[in-house]
């Protein structure tokens, strides 16, 4: 018997509504102090990227490029994080916000 078979399409991430919220108010924080660094961590445990954020990368680094050279780890964590930066930036409930 025939079997209809397709493509499957790319999945859009999906965050939830805490997370979201969280990263537009510490995108709108001046990025120094305690309470923005524990934020920062909180959103990172939210979004899974616990060891990124450890080796000093995060979905809030607006920089153009890594800092680390390519053959250390914080490297490719920076490609990660800017990954989930850009999927954060184009999340259509974050324009609700």
């Amino acid at each position: 018997m025939p079997v209809k078979s397709r493509i499957a399409k790319g999945r859009r991430p999906s965050f939830s509504a805490e997370a979201l919220a969280l990263f537009v108010k510490l995108e709108g924080m001046c990025q120094r102090g305690q309470d923005f660094e524990e934020s920062s961590h909180q959103l990172a445990r939210m979004l899974g990227l616990t060891a990124e954020w450890w080796t000093g990368n995060s979905v809030l680094d607006r920089s153009e490029g890594p800092c680390h050279p390519p053959w250390c780890v914080a490297h490719e964590d920076w490609h990660v994080c800017r990954a989930v930066r850009e999927q954060l930036l184009a999340a259509p409930n974050q324009l609700q916000q």
